[in-house]
């Protein structure tokens, strides 16, 4: 041990020590930063209303993680202004790429009409909600459904 102190300058305990402290401090401060984030978004969806163009929602919410192009008729008329989604991660990112045609639960999603302003919008979408997205999610992020069933049993 001492002779490992006097090649590295440091005992290995104390380097397992440090490095603990650096990933627990890394690990706070990317939580602070991400429910800031999420935090942030809820507030400014509640300011989006319909009639709003796409730069006043950029100006709400931010750049969108995804944009879903309008969809055309054979003759290349829109049938509808697309849709901007938030909050995407890499499967529904791959979904968006894949199938367009797909909204994913577990985004936040901006309809635009065939003239380009806001048509509606819909918070991600709860299992525990029934999955209609009618109900209001209180500003939650749908991750999983509880394992454990409800105490009302």
């Amino acid at each position: 041990m001492a002779e490992m102190v006097a090649v590295i300058g440091y005992a290995p305990e104390m380097i397992r020590r440090t490095l603990a402290r650096a990933r627990r401090c890394s690990l706070v401060a990317c939580m602070v930063v991400f429910s800031g984030c999420m935090t942030q978004l809820q507030q400014g969806f509640d300011g989006v209303r319909p009639g709003m163009t796409p730069d006043e929602v950029r100006a709400e919410l931010g750049d969108p993680s995804v944009r879903i192009p309008p969809r055309l008729d054979e003759h290349g008329a829109r049938l509808d202004g697309g849709r901007w989604q938030y909050a995407d991660n890499l499967s529904s990112l791959a979904n968006a790429a894949a199938f367009p045609e797909f909204v994913p639960d577990r985004v936040w999603v901006v309809w635009f009409d065939v003239d380009g302003v806001v048509q509606g919008t819909r918070r991600p979408i709860r299992v525990e909600d029934g999955g209609d997205g009618s109900v209001d999610q209180g500003g939650e992020t749908p991750l999983f459904p509880s394992a454990a069933p409800p105490r009302s049993r």
